[in-house]
């Protein structure tokens, strides 16, 4: 039996699941999670919005049958440090192997036996690192999900997913466009088309999106959509997402001009996340559960032009300083005896 790779270190639950902490061998901290989905809309989706009670949240949460939300870490840190992501700030030692990719889904499914089944187990490969850095073993993991939950005796409907800020030549030399190339192979191929290519965009300004990535060289939105355009996509669509912020441009107009259209595309719009980065950087929300409305409104922007469109929010309950990276930077911290963290 191979020896594990990884250490359990610590757990922090939040209404709708659990963040968990591994340590590697060399002693780095990464995360992974179990989450569940609300499915409420209307009235009873304000409610859970705007609820400082995790018992408004556990009457509507979906059943882990019907879904079930997973995401492992790729790297140890990561390459980049966006000004809205924390993970940045534990600095970067390396990719994880496809073996630690995968003992993170081991150790996920271990921790819940209760889930033996689920229609839809979407598990992205994004909580801490930058994917494309790492497509070998991303990609030779996401193959192996169906392996594991078959050596481990549970029926899963794999749906995994790749949220890529597209650098333009990652750690190991592939290009952006190879990137796209090995995802979309894999979707295709391996997963008939379900999988989940999700495109961190952030804003229509290319300078600005630059910015945001902290200067990382990244393909142009008229790139990816002009050569995700030329490719065979079924049963599922590309995924621009962006997180919506005060004073950064998201152009609906420019996106169709690009070519963006509803039979290749959707958009998934969210919230900035409480993030220490994003407050030294002096990031804002544009919308988050008190303007609920305004992300509805830029949604029906995109509706405008045919393009379906997800508008996300984060409840109040779960605003808990647990985004990813948070919890392995408390756990660094206090083990460099750092107090009031």
């Amino acid at each position: 039996m191979t020896e594990k790779a990884l250490q359990y270190k610590n757990a922090f639950y939040l209404p709708s699941g659990r963040v968990f902490l591994l340590e590697t061998k060399d002693g780095y901290p990464i995360e992974c999670t179990e989450m569940r989905d609300v499915s409420v809309q209307g009235k009873e989706h304000y409610e859970v919005r705007n609820t400082q009670d995790p018992h408004v949240i556990w009457n509507h949460l979906k059943p882990y049958e019907e879904k079930w939300l997973l995401t492992v870490s790729t790297q140890k840190g990561c390459v980049h440090r966006c000004h809205f992501c924390d993970v940045g700030n534990l600095g970067f030692n390396g990719n994880l192997s496809q073996q630690e990719i995968e003992e993170q889904v081991r150790f996920l499914l271990e921790a819940s036996p209760y889930v033996t089944h689920s229609k839809k187990a979407k598990i992205g490969f994004a909580r801490m690192g930058e994917p494309a850095h790492n497509l070998e073993n991303v990609l030779g993991a996401m193959r192996n999900l169906p392996r594991i939950s078959q050596e481990m005796g549970r029926d899963y409907n794999w749906l995994p997913c790749f949220n890529s800020i597209l650098p333009r030549k990652t750690i190991e030399g592939k290009t952006g466009f190879d990137v796209l190339d090995g995802i979309i192979e894999v979707k295709e191929k391996d997963y008939d088309g379900y999988l989940h290519l999700q495109i961190s965009c952030n804003s229509t300004d290319e300078d600005k999106r630059r910015e945001l990535f902290a200067g990382a060289d990244v393909l142009s939105l008229e790139e990816v959509v002009g050569y995700i355009n030329q490719k065979r996509l079924h049963n599922r669509t590309a995924t621009l997402n962006f997180i919506v912020m005060k004073g950064v441009e998201i152009n609906v107009d420019k996106l169709a001009k690009m070519g963006l259209t509803g039979d290749r595309y959707s958009v998934k719009l969210i919230p900035l996340n409480n993030t220490i980065r994003a407050q030294t950087k002096h990031l804002e929300t544009l919308a988050n559960y008190t303007n609920y409305e305004d992300l509805v409104k830029l949604g029906e922007e995109f509706n405008r032009i045919g393009v379906p469109t997800v508008v996300d929010a984060i409840a109040k309950c779960e605003e808990a300083g647990l985004c990813c990276g948070q919890l392995a930077h408390i756990f660094v911290n206090k083990s460099n005896g750092v107090k009031n963290v």
